[in-house]
């Protein structure tokens, strides 16, 4: 039986090898790369450690082409789109405590960003930096978390296997706690997405929440985040 193990062994991650490799295939041909302005907030957000030019975006499960371009209501200054104020209470993360499973309105394999129909746009960051279309831009900040996690796996441990055995393991795996010995690379991999969701919504649509700043000094040992804000400070300081 310890041989018959041992042999199975490597035959699944064979196989688990073919099954990634063969969607990333079928998924080229339906996916987009990342747009100027998501490109733009993906690398204020994570500096040279994301090539953001092997990043993917598509919709549904990626094998139908993408759907047409839409518009959303937009958060923040001017951009395109209806523009309104971003209501208070906006970014605050309340604790789910029972279980519930819905198609997520994204997910990541490798360096693909998968979002559900409801979800997709053709620029995630429209508008920016005086404005964002919102909720998507907040859920591709999350994503592209995983994407670097993928990038960096020998530094984050990554793997999706790990990842997904989160939303097991844990009644909500996106929840975390802050204070002053809460160090970013020791947290869960959702927990990362969901900070790094969460600082991306502040710096965004409620930058003058002390929140903010909490949150930036969890992420900037590990991730360059102060371009960020520089690039949000400019754009503002330019549309009035």
């Amino acid at each position: 039986m310890g041989v018959l193990r041992r042999a199975v062994r490597p035959v699944a991650r064979r196989v688990a090898l073919f099954a990634f490799v063969a969607v990333t295939a079928l998924t080229a041909a339906c996916t987009r790369p990342l747009t100027p302005n998501e490109t733009a907030v993906a690398k204020s957000l994570f500096g040279d450690t994301l090539d953001t030019g092997a990043v993917r975006v598509t919709a549904g499960i990626g094998v139908l082409p993408l759907p047409r371009p839409k518009t959303g209501a937009v958060v923040g200054g001017a951009g395109p789109g209806k523009v309104r104020k971003a209501p208070e209470g906006l970014c605050t993360r309340k604790r789910s405590t029972q279980r519930h499973w819905r198609w997520p309105a994204a997910f990541v394999l490798g360096n693909t960003v998968f979002f559900s129909y409801d979800f997709y746009r053709a620029d995630s960051f429209a508008g920016f930096p005086e404005s964002a279309p919102f909720p998507v831009s907040v859920i591709m900040a999350h994503e592209l978390t995983h994407v670097w996690q993928w990038q960096n796996r020998a530094r984050t441990g990554y793997s999706i296997p790990e990842s997904a055995g989160e939303t097991l393991k844990r009644v909500d795996p996106y929840w975390f706690t802050t204070g002053p010995r809460a160090e970013f690379l020791k947290m869960g991999f959702e927990q990362q997405g969901a900070m790094v969701q969460d600082f991306t919504c502040y710096a965004l649509f409620d930058p003058r929440n002390p929140k903010l700043g909490e949150l930036a000094a969890i992420l900037r040992p590990v991730l360059p985040v102060d371009g960020f804000l520089a690039r949000l400070r400019a754009g503002r300081q330019a549309g009035r």
